[in-house]
């Protein structure tokens, strides 16, 4: 067994091209993490059908902790929800085609996750061919720079699964950022100002990704209304976030700044 940052993780099984292959019951382990929608904690689930990818958006799929390719397995209508989003990132990022994606893991056979019905991702690292986009918060802090890119790409995450959990959410995601489908199922995410993940999206987006004096409250409060709309007047959008053009507006201009 091999641990980082409170994860355990078993690595098994070879296939026909020498790749280690996650199999069930293998991947992600960590009994203090949170990736599960409110509606669906504690609940145990079972795939509806587990389909093995080696690579995301045309890039070689690898395994963070020891920096190996890997082959994953995940719900064959949860790949096709990553590969759009991928296709959708590389347009809005500005950094040329994806080369690597580094993972923790997609499915794993533990209770109260959507990682167990094949339909969580959760990622580290985004090679492409014009940069990195880093999500090991654990490793360089509160660096403007890297916070800048890595709420862009949240905020590309976010418009696509309305779960998507940040180095803010809790301590066991500061070295990664994970999405499910539990909240969105398979359409694009809404926004709901009760939803604190979704709070917490904006917040950063509006301090690290365009320079306003905001504390992050993890609430929706006044100071962070006056915020969105300063963002808003600045590009062009005339929708608020509680409409769905609104919030994608509001995402997709976050993550193509």
């Amino acid at each position: 067994m091999t641990a980082l940052a409170g994860y355990g993780v078993l690595r098994s099984g070879i296939l026909d091209d020498g790749i280690p292959l996650l199999d069930e019951g293998q991947g992600l382990l960590n009994p203090n993490d949170e990736d599960f929608s409110v509606e669906g904690q504690g609940e145990c689930r079972t795939p509806e059908s587990l389909e093995s990818f080696k690579t995301l958006g045309g890039a070689r799929l690898g395994y963070e902790i020891d920096r190996t390719k890997a082959t994953y397995k995940a719900d064959p209508r949860f790949i096709e929800l990553l590969e759009e989003w991928a296709e959708d990132w590389v347009k809005l990022s500005g950094l040329g085609a994806l080369t690597k994606v580094w993972s923790y893991g997609a499915y794993v056979d533990k209770c109260s996750s959507w990682h167990q019905a094949g339909r969580a991702f959760d990622f580290a690292e985004l090679e492409h061919e014009g940069g990195k986009v880093s999500c090991r918060q654990d490793k360089w802090g509160e660096d403007g720079g890297r916070m800048r890119s890595y709420w862009r790409l949240a905020a590309s995450l976010h418009e696509h699964f309305a779960y998507t959990l940040t180095c803010r959410y809790n301590e066991a995601h500061r070295n990664h950022i994970h999405v499910d489908n539990g909240v969105s199922g398979w359409d694009r995410s809404a926004f709901d100002p009760g939803s604190r993940v979704q709070v917490q999206m904006v917040q950063n987006a509006c301090r690290y990704v365009f320079g306003k004096d905001i504390d992050l409250t993890d609430s929706y409060d006044d100071q962070t209304k006056d915020a969105v709309r300063s963002v808003q007047k600045s590009n062009g959008i005339s929708r608020p976030l509680a409409k769905a053009d609104g919030w994608r507006e509001f995402l997709r201009a976050t993550a193509s700044a």
